[in-house]
């Protein structure tokens, strides 16, 4: 499912479908503020990726090229401000948290039609927004194409459990080559990169009220256990534990 959003909009709130919703690489003149409000939005720019879960947002600064998708039955909210505004924000894209106020402020900012009350309102948003704080710079991608290519069919099954051996197979280069290329345009190792990808998505997923074996199984783990224990070594608390204070659990085992 693509959704074409009006231009000349300030904000959309938007419902999407059993299929999710994408938006190819595109850009804005204005700076964009994508809340994911009940289910995740993902976020790929030339630089990196984003993964927020409910009740965050992406900010995207004027001019940055992005590319968008959005889990099935996901209600978010899409919200323009003038390229002259928020200048105290993070110039870059980063994903935050959204305290209550700040949401009932977005959700009421369509109905403003005055030129002034709309500019007031928006000046206390992007205050409440610079003040929310517990931002998340991305995870950094390649630029070379083929190891694009690999970070890209990762953020699209984070579940994939190729060997380094066989991503450099497909990319037709040594293992050796792989790897130290990978390293030098992420600033990481392939493995743990992989790993702070799984991370990400299993907090999101956790977040979302998923349950904690399907996160595990989402995420490339075939074992509970090993997955629990990872999740505990990264985050400081198990996987049941995280869902309970940041979402819903279904799931008893953990």
């Amino acid at each position: 499912m693509t959704i074409d959003l009006d231009p000349l909009l300030d904000s959309v709130d938007i419902l999407t479908t059993s299929e999710g919703a994408h938006w190819p690489a595109h850009q804005h003149d204005d700076h964009e503020l994508l809340s994911a409000i009940t289910r995740t939005v993902t976020v790929v720019t030339p630089d990196a990726v984003y993964i927020a879960p409910r009740g965050t947002s992406i900010w995207i600064p004027a001019g940055v090229v992005h590319e968008v998708t959005a889990a099935p039955g996901n209600s978010m909210r899409c919200t323009w401000f003038e390229p002259d505004a928020g200048a105290e924000l993070s110039s870059r894209v980063v994903v935050t948290t959204v305290p209550p106020l700040l949401d009932d402020v977005l959700a009421q900012l369509s109905r403003y039609t005055d030129p002034v009350r709309r500019a007031r309102a928006e000046a206390f948003a992007l205050d409440l927004l610079g003040d929310s704080g517990d931002a998340e710079v991305g995870l950094p991608t390649p630029s070379t194409p083929w190891l694009r290519a690999v970070t890209d069919a990762l953020v699209a099954a984070p579940a994939d459990r190729r060997t380094v051996d066989a991503w450099a197979a497909q990319s037709r280069v040594s293992v050796r080559t792989f790897t130290r290329q990978f390293a030098a345009e992420t600033g990481m190792a392939f493995s743990r990169w992989r790993a702070e990808l799984r991370l990400r998505v299993a907090m999101s997923m956790l977040a979302n009220g998923a349950e904690v074996g399907r996160t595990a199984r989402a995420v490339g783990f075939e074992s509970l256990a090993a997955f629990s224990a990872a999740f505990r070594r990264r985050k400081g608390v198990s996987p049941r534990t995280f869902a309970r204070t940041h979402g819903s659990v279904t799931d008893s085992r953990a």
